[in-house]
């Protein structure tokens, strides 16, 4: 919209008639500028003025035209995009390099993987014997939202029956050891600050099993996620082997008690 007001008041100064592709119905009048239409016609606008200074320079007016089209039709960098398969593939796995050197994966002891999101804040981390608060989502390996607590995905009862989203009023409450979220999830704790957001891929036998399936959804379609990756990673009779299939999780930490 800014270059077309632009490229238009470039043309008010050459005082210029100009045909676009766009079919209108109606006849407008704005200012100086008076544009005609007709139905399934092109759009004609005649600019009036009055002795416009480019008629006495027909030179400049030719130049002013010239380089608003070279503007408007110069590419733009940041969309340019790959145009065969070959070459996305290479910008992908050059981006996947740098990713990972800027951000490496780490691996805890327990075998569960993680990513950083987001930086935290302060002095105190996360060790062995900390009390803290937590807010999480939880997905399948493919990416299937399965429930969440804290992250805004899910609703709560705010009072008087009213429904709110969940960012910023719930959380669970996670003291290392105690298994109140998998053994991937508590290795992956260890060393965060408040504020800081983390990626972890947890495998199915550090995962759910490890902490009694806690902690558990509340919604109705968490309820059913849960159910059925249960299955998945159970399996369900002889025609569905048990799968180990894991868990991505993003977490972070709200405050950190003691």
């Amino acid at each position: 919209m800014r270059t077309l007001t632009s490229f238009l008041g470039v043309l008010l100064l050459a005082d210029v008639s100009v045909s676009a592709f766009t079919p209108l119905a109606s006849k407008v009048a704005v200012g100086p500028i008076k544009i005609t239409t007709r139905p399934r016609t092109f759009l004609t606008a005649r600019i009036q003025q009055q002795e416009p200074i480019t008629h006495r320079y027909p030179e400049t007016r030719r130049a002013i035209l010239q380089c608003t089209l070279a503007l408007i039709m110069l590419p733009i960098p940041a969309l340019a995009k790959c145009t065969d398969l070959e070459t996305c593939r290479e910008i992908g796995e050059r981006k996947v390099e740098k990713d990972l050197v800027e951000n490496p994966v780490t691996t805890t002891k327990s075998g569960s993987r993680y990513k950083l999101l987001q930086p935290g804040t302060g002095e105190a981390i996360v060790d062995d014997n900390s009390t803290l608060d937590l807010i999480y989502s939880i997905s399948t390996s493919s990416g299937g939202y399965m429930y969440s607590q804290g992250f805004g995905f899910e609703k709560v009862d705010a009072g008087n029956g009213k429904m709110m989203s969940d960012a910023g009023l719930d959380s669970v409450r996670v003291k290392i050891g105690d298994r109140n979220v998998p053994l991937g999830i508590e290795d992956a704790l260890i060393g965060m600050k408040k504020g800081e957001r983390r990626r972890v891929e947890v495998p199915p036998n550090v995962g759910f099993t490890t902490s009694d399936w806690k902690p558990e959804p509340v919604s109705k379609r968490g309820k059913a996620g849960i159910i059925g990756y249960r299955r998945i990673v159970e399996g369900n009779g002889p025609n569905q082997p048990a799968f180990p299939a894991a868990t991505i999780w993003d977490i972070e930490v709200l405050r950190i008690r003691k």
